[in-house]
């Protein structure tokens, strides 16, 4: 077996849900807030374009890196919205996001190049380096300073092998946006020490509070040609199960992922393509009223956190997600089971309660347990009323 594979453990948020799905199966009353995933359905004109596109047999091959149609549209977005000039032979689409990161990880960095991790991170971003051959850096993100990037923090995680830095703001797992102030003094130090920066923005709609999401490419226009931006369609339009991401960088690395995805995957399947340009042309109604509703989600799991005895949680002012910190439980058991760290105590809760959370380990944090509020209100109330529970029942 290939020794980096070896290396790379399992997804604890996939295992986490298919025992919980397994669970279900058997027909336990299995509450799970682990999901990253909106629970809203797909908007049907998206829907109405993947059949429009079967029936009249657009199913072929396109080009390796997405339809010419859809990165121009990806293009006018990125120009339209984020500030960003991109020609469309500098926007490439892949099977999500998540391919978008690694193919960028895979051709920019060589074997052991640094990349700089802001931690708490998504649980893939290390993994990816390491499948790479690259070292995953950590860059501490203090819960006390409501898990923010500094440029400080960066300044000091660099190496003279550092090769690249992933940001993503708003974070995942920890709700955080990230400073304009501290962007820009990051993308300085970026184009001063020669890092390309790799900006995950799959939640960049996904603000409350009155925060506003900057992209580090725009507040830092001269780091464009050492930069990527990395987008999808998962998120802004609940299209999961459809795996269309894509990314803008300059045109060598463009080509460079082209090359790879070309003796990879090639394409992203036709008929997702299509409904990712329709996806594009809709108005912000469904955009709109899907955030509204999370947010008015967050509200209530803020409230509903902080009146749990011995956890608590810094709010969240972007994507869906909470860290809730647990490790003052640490050491208490219940029915013979003692919880050590943020496995042991989603193991438990899981087994107790039903209740499905992620431990905050995946996300370099073994003090916290991650919860998604990308799923409705009863389950909400409930899971939490679940969770209130199990920790009153610790001793």
């Amino acid at each position: 077996m290939n020794r980096r594979i070896k290396a790379v453990p399992p997804s604890l948020t996939l295992a986490i849900a298919a025992k919980a799905a397994a669970m279900k199966e058997k027909g336990e009353d299995v509450i799970s807030l682990s999901a990253g995933e909106p629970d809203f359905d797909t908007p049907q004109p998206v829907k109405d374009a993947a059949i429009k596109a079967i029936r009249e047999g657009q199913t072929k091959y396109t080009p390796s890196i997405g339809m010419p149609s859809l990165r121009r549209a990806i293009a006018e977005k990125l120009h339209a919205e984020n500030g960003l000039k991109y020609d469309h032979t500098q926007v490439f689409v892949s099977v999500g996001a998540k391919q978008c990161l690694f193919d960028l990880t895979f051709v920019l960095c060589d074997e052991g190049d640094d990349v700089l991790i802001p931690s708490p991170y998504w649980l893939s971003t290390p993994e990816m380096a390491k499948l790479c051959g690259a070292n995953p850096v950590f860059v501490p993100c203090p819960e006390e300073m409501g898990f923010m990037l500094t440029a400080d923090a960066v300044r000091k995680a660099w190496t003279p092998k550092t090769r690249m830095i992933v940001i993503n703001t708003p974070n995942n797992p920890s709700g955080a946006v990230y400073d304009e102030r501290e962007l820009i003094a990051i993308g300085k130090f970026c184009v001063e020490k020669k890092i390309f920066v790799v900006s995950d923005e799959i939640y960049e709609k996904m603000i409350y509070n009155g925060k506003k999401h900057h992209s580090i490419l725009e507040l830092v226009p001269e780091l464009r040609e050492q930069a990527a931006f990395v987008g999808g369609f998962s998120k802004t339009w609940s299209m999961t199960g459809w795996r269309v991401g894509y990314a803008a960088a300059p045109r060598d690395v463009v080509d460079a992922c082209d090359r790879l995805q070309g003796h990879m995957t090639a394409n992203t399947a036709t008929p997702s393509q299509h409904a990712a340009l329709a996806a594009m042309i809709l108005d912000e109604s469904f955009t709109d009223a899907m955030i509204k509703e999370f947010d008015k989600r967050r509200r209530f799991c803020v409230e509903r956190i902080r009146k749990i005895p011995g956890v608590s949680t810094v709010e969240p002012h972007g994507a869906f997600y909470f860290l809730i910190r647990v490790d003052g439980l640490y050491g208490k058991s219940i029915g013979g089971k003692k919880v050590t760290d943020s496995l042991t105590f989603c193991e438990a809760l899981l087994e107790k309660e039903k209740l499905a959370a992620v431990p905050g380990v995946a996300f370099g944090t073994d003090r916290h347990v991650r919860i998604s509020y990308a799923t409705s209100m009863g389950a909400l109330e409930k899971g939490l009323d679940r969770m209130e529970r199990f920790v009153r029942a610790l001793a």
